[in-house]
């Protein structure tokens, strides 16, 4: 008879033992998370004020979303675009130029549909190539426009 109580005994100490772990364990992940995000803010600023976007993006896609991820993703894809579109000396053809910062904005838009300065500098573009009869954005960036209610 002591032997059943002693083997529930020891089942529920298990049992309350495997608790404690998995609980500290996701704590720890969740600490682990918050730590990386407090790492990595001042690394993609750094990355991006030296306009190394591609590396800022690939550091970026290694670390699971999160409101402040998101963000951190928006403000580099916005600033990206803006990096191409106006700065970027590396690309001399206009239209290779604005079809990039096109796609940049609409990965802005994707992460915040609501971004107004990508809406703007979207509305700016297309507005000068509103200008030219003949010219438009490449095709899968008018697609891209199209998909978020942009008339080309």
């Amino acid at each position: 008879m002591n032997t059943p109580k002693r083997l529930v005994s020891i089942l529920n100490i298990c049992a309350l033992s495997l608790s404690f772990i998995f609980c500290s364990s996701n704590s720890d992940e969740r600490k682990s998370d918050a730590t990386s995000i407090i790492d990595i803010a001042p690394q993609i600023d750094e990355l991006v004020a030296q306009d190394n976007y591609t590396e800022a993006l690939e550091l970026l896609e290694g670390i699971p979303e999160n409101p402040e991820i998101l963000t951190l993703k928006e403000m580099t894809h916005l600033n990206y675009g803006l990096f191409l579109e106006y700065r970027d000396a590396n690309i001399t053809n206009m239209r290779d130029k604005m079809n990039n910062a096109l796609r940049e904005y609409v990965k802005v838009l994707r992460i915040n549909p609501n971004n107004e300065k990508a809406i703007s500098e979207i509305e700016q573009i297309l507005a000068i190539y509103a200008t030219f009869g003949n010219r438009a954005p490449a095709d899968d960036v008018v697609e891209d426009l199209k998909e978020f209610g942009f008339k080309l």
